[in-house]
């Protein structure tokens, strides 16, 4: 009998373009958010100290700071002074919002509406100054768009890479008529400006320029989270693999750590899976696998890890969950488990299955991935050598013991617990 194949159709390209990434496709994005946030503060930091040390060294010869900003050059200092305070600000806002994992769903968009926001403020203040050649004409401001665009492919949303390229389009596009309509830059008054002559063929380039850029940032992420998704997926049920499990595992950790916050791992083995196969065949433990995937997703949050460990073993995340909430969920996600009908292929009436879960807690179950993970395993077992069809989690009261005492009561159940084969 032939295994039953799900097929589905490859969404439309607006789709595909125009949709949010998936689970551990954000969360990847999100990584890179924070690498971004850090390297944003740091240029920002860099940026700031050039002016304020020509500041500094104007005023220790005794220059007048004021006529100092009057000149030419302190026109340049003012646009640099004004963008960097200000982008530092907001750069810090952000990048303490991104380490506290705060507006995950939009932070993305917010940051990089920033970055191309702040090459228009620099545009901007030398519109502000009286300085439109400069604005229009600036090989050294105009460049650090394409960097800003090209920063929007790191989050894997091709909505953020199409919004702030449309974005940064528009604002140039606003400086460019504004500062044409205002000072009519073709006049022979500008013809000697140090910037050279204003062209509006070469503003029109400038523009294909950036729509052209914003189209690939997009199209390179598009491609990027087909090929993770092949490469993340487990290709049988869609839910993630063992490798991207750990990852994500060891990536809650790491928060957990940082923000003493707190989680639940679950591992979930069908019970007496050999003897389902054995009954229904390979056709209908496909089916069987593909109908515990899809409860298991449809039954957590957008933000919990849900993956195909091997097998018919599943693992779960549950960020910010706490010990009896985890147990209720659980309990919830076995009972829903064992009332579903399976409709196989020449049967007419529907059949079912049980499952054992076993559920361990950070951090009282362990102080790194491998121990919570192996606490969670033991338990499953334990599970099983009950009886299956059950959870096992941690004792009640468990998560008040002292860190010796959690020790001690974790290697007493790895010593009295009988390992069993799985089915």
């Amino acid at each position: 009998m032939s295994v039953v194949e799900n097929i589905t159709p490859e969404p439309p390209l607006w789709r595909r373009v125009w949709s949010a990434p998936e689970q551990e496709i954000s969360s990847a994005g999100f990584g890179g958010e924070l690498l971004v946030a850090g390297f944003r503060l740091l240029i920002l930091v860099v940026l700031l100290f050039f002016p304020l040390r020509e500041l500094f060294l104007q005023r220790q010869q005794g220059s007048d700071v004021f006529s100092l900003l009057t000149r030419q050059r302190g026109g340049d200092i003012i646009a640099l002074l004004t963008a960097s305070t200000v982008g530092l600000g907001l750069a810090l806002v952000i990048y303490s919002a991104t380490s506290r994992r705060w507006g995950r769903a939009w932070i993305g968009f917010a940051s990089s509406l920033l970055d191309v926001s702040l090459v228009s403020a620099v545009l901007t203040i030398s519109l502000i100054l009286g300085r439109p050649h400069e604005a229009t004409n600036n090989l050294a401001i105009f460049p650090v768009y394409f960097l800003a665009i090209a920063a929007t492919s790191l989050r894997y949303d091709a909505r953020i890479c199409l919004l702030s390229g449309a974005l940064a389009l528009a604002e140039y596009v606003a400086i460019v008529v504004y500062a044409d309509w205002r000072w009519n830059l073709n006049s022979a008054a500008f013809a000697p400006y140090v910037y050279g002559q204003f062209h509006w063929s070469t503003q029109v380039w400038r523009m294909a320029q950036l729509v052209g850029a914003t189209a690939l940032a997009a199209t390179l992420v598009v491609r990027s989270r087909e090929l993770r998704l092949l490469s993340t997926r487990d290709r049988f049920t869609g839910l993630l693999n063992r490798a991207v499990f750990n990852e994500q595992l060891e990536r809650e950790v790491a928060f957990a750590r940082r923000e003493d916050g707190r989680f639940a791992v679950a591992m979930i083995d069908i019970d007496h899976f050999k003897k389902f196969n054995d009954t229904y065949g390979h056709a209908g433990g496909d089916l069987a696998l593909r109908s515990v995937a899809m409860t298991l997703r449809e039954s957590c949050r957008a933000t919990d890890v849900v993956a195909r460990y091997g097998g018919e073993e599943f693992a779960l995340v549950l960020p910010g969950v706490m010990s009896a909430r985890a147990a209720d969920l659980l309990e919830r996600i076995r009972r829903v488990l064992a009332v579903k009908p399976i409709h196989l292929p020449n049967r007419a009436k529907p059949v079912s299955l049980t499952v054992s879960i076993g559920v361990a807690l950070w951090p009282d179950d362990g102080q790194n991935a491998a121990e919570i993970l192996r606490c969670a395993d033991q338990r499953l077992y334990e599970a099983k050598s009950q009886g299956r069809d059950r959870v096992v989690g941690p004792a009640p009261g468990r998560h008040l013991l002292t860190a010796e005492q959690r020790a001690s009561a974790a290697q007493d159940d790895t010593v009295s617990m009988p390992i069993l084969p799985r089915e």
